[in-house]
């Protein structure tokens, strides 16, 4: 299944990963359909030009809230080219994420099927288990996608604690992959 959601993300060119709200030093720029954080360098490294770039926020659910955050690397190829194709936001290629232990990482849930929407294969936002300054926090998250079994009446999950009920229900499965995201939370204010 896992190479047939990945191709799925390639043919689509869409992700939208996982989210969460938290603090960074990042400004954020202006709010609309393709949101983006905005930095500007103004040290003085002997050019006295500011540096700046904008990092597309993506959004998505924490605990049944909407939340923003940015992608900057990943450890598949596959997802590497298509968050970079979808958001025309250069993602770095880290295979050694898939590394880490699972200890530093949190984990993101992305729907393959069930209630179409602004998510990745334009279905609901992905949901994300912690919240910046939350116990379970990580910029690092690995993807597990949850699909909706047969003869099920799929809904919009918003929580990790849902998305444990439903698959508790047989309403859905779930599949962990060894994928992993350094996506960095945003507070949007």
């Amino acid at each position: 299944m896992k190479n047939i959601i990945l191709g799925l993300i390639i043919g689509f060119s869409i992700i939208t990963t996982v989210f969460y709200v938290g603090t960074s030093n990042a400004q954020i720029g202006n709010i609309s359909e393709t949101p983006s954080t905005s930095y500007t360098n103004t040290s003085n490294s002997g050019d006295d030009a500011p540096i700046s770039i904008n990092i597309p926020v993506e959004k998505g659910y924490v605990n049944g809230n909407i939340s923003y955050f940015i992608s900057t690397d990943a450890s598949e190829e596959m997802i590497v080219s298509s968050v970079t194709n979808t958001t025309k936001f250069k993602v770095n290629y880290a295979p050694t994420l898939s590394n880490t232990s699972e200890i530093s990482r949190q984990q993101g849930y992305v729907f393959v099927n069930g209630v179409i929407g602004n998510g990745t294969f334009d279905h609901q936002l992905p949901v994300a288990s912690a919240s910046g300054g939350d116990p379970g926090y990580s910029p690092l998250f690995e993807i597990n996608y949850v699909e909706w079994n047969n003869n099920t009446e799929p809904r919009v999950l918003k929580s990790v604690s849902e998305i444990f009920e439903a698959e508790a229900k047989g309403e859905i499965s779930i599949e962990k992959s060894n994928i992993v995201i350094n996506s960095p939370a945003m507070e949007i204010k």
